[in-house]
């Protein structure tokens, strides 16, 4: 019987104002209800399922806003492209960085550079991957970036 109450719960939210017409809000209210539904929560009226829904999609949102305005992400047409030196080969520079990432990274620095930065997984998805805390997924991807960034320098002097 419970899970009627969190049906209730979720059509009354849909239909409110301040979710119709905002597909982030929207999204995030989908998000909580699934999460919700999979869950262990039993909740005993509509009220109750109106308050975890309400709250869990709040949660959502502000997670969300994090994540957006932690990495933005420019439009490609913004992007200003600086042209490379003409006596380097881009392919060449291209080759370098990758020979300094094989040479000079720790495997788990590899993993870590290669998952966040070429498969746009997040610091959270690899930490849990890993078995690791995301402070010291962070500090790893800034490490083998200034490693490749110092070496990178000196073997261009």
């Amino acid at each position: 019987m419970s899970r009627n109450f969190l049906i209730e719960a979720y059509q009354m939210l849909r239909r409110r104002s301040q979710y119709n017409g905002l597909h982030d809000s929207e999204d995030a209210l989908n998000d909580a209800f699934c999460q919700l539904w999979g869950g262990s929560y039993d909740p005993a009226s509509v009220l109750e399922g109106e308050k975890l829904l309400s709250t869990a999609a709040h949660r959502r949102q502000i997670s969300l806003w994090r994540r957006e305005t932690s990495h933005p992400k420019m439009p490609l047409d913004k992007i200003n492209i600086v042209q490379s030196p003409p006596d380097t080969d881009v392919h060449e520079t291209f080759v370098q960085v990758k020979t300094l990432i094989e040479s000079q990274l720790t495997p788990l620095q590899k993993e870590i550079l290669t998952r966040h930065d070429i498969n746009d997984e997040t610091y959270k998805e690899i930490a849990q991957d890993l078995r690791m805390q995301e402070a010291a997924v962070r500090m790893q991807l800034s490490r083998a970036r200034n490693i490749i960034r110092e070496t990178y320098k000196k073997s261009r002097k």
